[in-house]
């Protein structure tokens, strides 16, 4: 049987960084950019700070490095049965879709039968009370006229009983045939690409509907 293990996990150090992290925040936000010297000491905490990000980020790896190694050997052990069972899930789906759709076909041309039966039945009524009534026999024409409007097609009996616990329902998709015809609501706007194509041409392509901006973002080295 195999056994699948994870190490402790120590906390210390990174509980460390949160004190250590909120007095360096405090500093800086005692600080009034007013001079190089301010400006360049927000920078020199942030280069610091920036160093600790990858320090700490290197850490967490190291820790979640076997926590990840772990869920994927778990994941691998529990993916081939599972699949198997959805495949099986999957199969018995197709089966009995197949199934109740042919009952339901059966069921609708039962439905169909009975509906021309009592079609005809009606008809034939109503020709009959039509030559009473032409005979002079109006009594007896109304009653056969009532008789036809008494007429109605049996219900055709469900074919198939569901057992217990499953039922069926109809979900719907929306196929577009045509783009160009689709409301603008519709429309999903690829937003990264634009950015991209505006990072790589620096703003200088033309898109129609769209308005190059850039941002300033600071990097530094540490």
């Amino acid at each position: 049987m195999g056994i699948i293990e994870i190490s402790p996990i120590k906390t210390d150090n990174v509980e460390g960084a949160v004190a250590e992290s909120n007095k360096v925040f405090e500093v800086l936000r005692a600080i009034d950019v007013k001079d190089q010297a301010s400006y360049e000491s927000v920078a020199d905490i942030r280069k610091t700070v920036n160093a600790k990000i990858k320090e700490l980020d290197a850490e967490r790896k190291g820790i979640t490095g076997p926590i990840d190694l772990a869920k994927k050997k778990v994941m691998d052990l529990f993916r081939k049965p599972t699949d198997i069972c959805k495949e099986i899930v999957k199969t018995c789906d197709v089966l009995m879709i197949a199934w109740t759709d042919l009952q339901e076909k059966k069921r609708k041309d039962e439905q169909d039968r009975l509906d021309r039966a009592a079609e005809k039945k009606r008809l034939e009524l109503e020709v009959k009370a039509k030559t009473l009534r032409e005979e002079g026999k109006e009594d007896k024409a109304d009653r056969v006229e009532e008789k036809a409007t008494e007429v109605i097609a049996p219900i055709a009996a469900p074919r198939v009983e569901k057992p217990q616990g499953v039922h069926y329902t109809a979900k719907w998709y929306g196929d577009v045939t045509d783009f160009a015809l689709l409301s603008d609501e519709y429309k999903i706007i690829n937003q990264p690409m634009i950015n991209k194509i505006m990072q790589a041409t620096k703003g200088t392509i033309s898109i129609l509907g769209v308005k190059a901006r850039s941002e300033k973002i600071v990097n530094s080295r540490g």
